[in-house]
């Protein structure tokens, strides 16, 4: 018979261990943000405290026109255009962009009268 050794492990500890893992071999968790787009509701919902969406425009999207499609970035049709007029945002770059560059926002910029 073989010898047995209990080992209490947190479920913290095992379940960062087995993400790691996962993470390593490439695999995708099911809430993934990979290949999600979202509209302009939606983000500013999860990423601009509920600003409104002429405010995002304004000092987001304007303000730093590298996260434009064109330039290489992650939303399509910042402001309507004759080429397109549905902002579609492509959330898993967007969520990085905005975790790294939140602190180069104004977030008490106003709106223009």
């Amino acid at each position: 018979m073989a010898n047995v050794i209990d080992l209490p492990i947190p479920v913290e500890t095992l379940t960062g261990v087995v993400d790691q893992i996962m993470k390593k071999r490439g695999y995708v968790p099911a809430e993934s943000l990979v290949g999600k787009t979202i509209k302009m509701k939606e983000f500013s919902e999860k990423y601009c405290g509920k600003k409104a969406s002429n405010w995002i425009r304004l000092f987001i999207f304007d303000e730093f026109p590298e996260v434009n499609v064109k330039n290489g970035g992650w939303v399509v049709n910042p402001r309507r255009t004759e080429e397109g007029s549905k902002t579609i945002i492509f959330e898993k770059p967007a969520a990085e962009w905005m975790d790294k560059h939140r602190n180069e926002i104004d977030w008490n910029a106003k709106l223009p009268q």
